[in-house]
């Protein structure tokens, strides 16, 4: 029994031996095991965030193709003209939405997410493709995994936006120009790779390097076959840079203004930014997970002593030549085509540094695929092997995971979305981040109360009472980690939020996207009290909207309430107009206790005040002289059953609180 649970541990411990040792007889089903995992957690995600947009990009390009289509379109600013690639697909998709009864941006995007799973798959067999003619099978396999499991490439191609489809493009135009290259028989591939490069740079201005692959290879494939003498080259190289020359000149006034100031300023500042060019690769290199160059570091003091080891794969040199400069070349020209004007550099998004990311794994799979197995030493071979396998997994897979899990949770933007419809009525709110939370045209959730904004860097810059009178502001909603570190450490940040009514803070748990908010109104209510309804419920205070209303006009009030744990049962409130020793009521109002989509149940939050709507109590038209009292309570609607009403310290109140006493004169 001993001897087979030993056999059986050193299989399992082999098992990554297996796999990295000799990949080649089963390189296409390893890959397409792994393809197939990287869609599942891709397909996982792919609805996320709808129909509120964490991309703008996808509702923009949504808007900007109804317009063409001349479809009515709501009012929303476009910061540009889109490359065109997206906007042909939109027009494909968004007819066939519209077939099946979709009318709503979220749809149309969601057919695109889709597709983008497609070009993942197609991106992730490419990849490993280019893989293994860098260094073989296991550099394919080990790319494979890069590519399924990557978080950067996750989170960002997940996204109906260019890079989802052109990233993948990228990579199969250079599998294709390294294709050429390497058959005589198969020099037209550089036309496609070419082909795939223009496609690429009509899905994005910036990525025009993807057609530098196919060039090369095409020149290459020329040179050879005709082999030039120095003086035919020279000729060459001087038609060549003709040719440029003139294109240049006949397309640049063509193009759109925007794009002639871009490309003015590339041509005489941007290409020769080395220091933002460094500075973008370096930040490239920073994405991989700092225990990769440590595991490499290992790997290569391990083999040292085999330097003269002969290679255990063949290296491609036209694959390496065309992955170092493809590193080299997309920062380059994506630095250098600034379509965000120069600032946009002080904030480098991640899906352009997806490319040189995916060159830089590219090379280091290749090392790893010539070192592992040239370690002597069965079991140091062994154990490096399942070190790396276990490296790919809980440095990849692990926070992949949690990047799925987080991204099925809704993201606050469209928690506080949703709650500012079933709480609040229009009104303007003081906001220091993204104005489409509100704006029901930018955030794609259609059919919703608009919200004015006004946008500010800090509440304090004027007095409170400024910003209500002068600003006609009615909230403020500022974020978690500014109202802990700036208002509530200083004095006057203090005391502005003492003077404000605390209504909801969005924060964990659950963890979500975006940035915790936390939400005041501007003012505190007319009237605090502090009276507890059975165990959870107390009502902290209430406005009187018209304290002295003469004979047969309403009383108005405003209720505002909080719950220090949920109910456990959905309660009615009733307001009861009664004689001084008389409980007959003789006027009376009953409903929800705040606004209709907050049942006593949802009531989830202990720091949350519920604000009621403005409750109407219609006074009699001839209410005979004497006191009156309104009283206020709480009843399960079922059975009738009122809950127990105390004070502040306690003391039974009965089953209703006097609320307000009223006094009708004599004639």
């Amino acid at each position: 029994m001993l001897r087979s649970e030993r056999g059986l541990l050193r299989t399992v411990a082999a098992l990554p031996g297996h796999l990295t040792a000799g990949p080649e007889r089963r390189f296409w089903l390893i890959v397409g095991l792994i393809t197939l995992g990287g869609a599942i957690l891709r397909a996982q995600m792919h609805d996320f965030g709808l129909p509120w947009f964490d991309s703008s990009d996808e509702l923009e390009l949504w808007y900007i193709v109804r317009d063409l289509r001349g479809m009515p379109v709501k009012s929303i600013t476009y910061p540009g003209p889109y490359p065109p690639l997206m906007l042909w697909l939109h027009q494909l998709v968004q007819p066939l939405a519209e077939s099946r009864g979709s009318h709503s941006p979220a749809d149309a995007v969601l057919d695109l997410r889709r597709l983008v799973l497609v070009f993942n798959a197609l991106g992730a067999i490419g990849f490993a493709m280019l893989g293994r003619r860098c260094g073989g099978a296991l550099a394919g396999v080990i790319a494979a995994a890069l590519w399924a499991l990557e978080p950067a490439l996750l989170r960002v191609t997940v996204y109906a936006i260019s890079e989802s489809l052109i990233i993948p493009l990228q990579i199969l135009a250079i599998l294709l120009a390294v294709h050429s290259l390497e058959s005589n028989r198969r020099r037209w591939l550089a036309l496609v790779s070419i082909a795939l490069g223009v496609l690429c740079f009509l899905g994005d201005y910036r990525f025009l390097v993807a057609v530098i692959p196919g060039i090369g290879a095409l020149m290459w494939l020329l040179w050879r076959h005709v082999r030039p003498n120095r003086r035919l080259a020279l000729l060459w190289y001087a038609g060549g840079l003709a040719l440029v020359s003139v294109t240049g000149t006949l397309v640049l006034p063509r193009l759109p203004e925007r794009f002639q100031t871009i490309a003015r300023e590339a041509l005489r500042n941007h290409l020769w930014d080395f220091e933002s060019f460094f500075l973008f690769l370096g930040e490239s290199m920073a994405l991989i997970h700092p225990a990769f160059p440590v595991l490499f570091l290992v790997l290569v003091l391990l083999t040292l002593r085999t330097h003269r080891a002969p290679l255990t794969a063949a290296l491609s040199t036209p694959a390496l030549l065309m992955v170092g400069a493809t590193m080299i070349l997309t920062p380059w020209a994506i630095t250098s085509i600034r379509a965000y004007g120069d600032a946009s550099l002080d904030k480098l998004w991640l899906r352009y540094q997806l490319p040189a990311l995916l060159m830089i794994y590219l090379l280091l799979a290749t090392a790893v695929a010539q070192l592992l197995p040239r370690i002597q030493g069965s079991q140091t071979r062994i154990l490096m092997n399942i070190l790396f396998v276990a490296s790919l997994l809980f440095f990849l897979f692990l926070p992949s995971l949690y990047l799925v899990q987080d991204y099925r949770v809704p993201p606050w933007p469209l928690i506080v979305r949703r709650w500012f419809d079933d709480n609040l009525e229009s009104s303007t709110i003081l906001i220091y981040e993204d104005s489409r939370w509100f704006n029901p045209v930018g955030s794609g959730i259609p059919h919703r109360v608009w919200f004015d904004t006004w946008k500010t860097d800090d509440i304090l810059d004027k007095p409170l009472q400024v910003w209500i009178d002068d600003y006609h502001l009615t909230w403020a909603l500022i974020p978690a980690t500014l109202h802990d570190r700036q208002l509530r450490n200083d004095e006057e940040g203090q005391a502005m939020l003492d003077q404000m009514l605390l209504v909801r803070e969005f924060t964990a748990p659950p963890v979500r996207r975006y940035f915790e908010t936390i939400l005041y109104r501007l003012w505190r209510m007319q009237h605090e009290t502090d009276i507890r309804f059975g165990d959870h419920i107390r009502l902290t205070g209430y406005d009187l909207h018209s304290p002295d209303p003469p004979p047969a006009s309403p009383l108005e009030f405003t209720l505002y309430w909080n719950a220090t744990a949920t109910p456990p049962l959905n309660y009615s409130f009733f307001l009861h107009l009664v004689g001084a020793d008389d409980p007959s009521p003789f006027a009376q109002v009953d409903g929800n206790p705040a606004v209709p989509a907050r049942l006593t149940q949802t009531w989830d939050r202990p720091e949350e005040t519920l604000i009621s709507p403005r409750f109407s109590l219609p006074l009699p038209d001839e209410l005979p002289p004497g006191d009156y009292r309104v009283i206020l309570g709480l009843y399960n609607f079922e059975t009738g059953e009122r809950l127990p009403v105390r004070d502040a310290s306690g003391a039974p109140l009965g089953d209703a609180w006097e609320l307000l006493r009223l006094g009708v004169p004599g004639q």
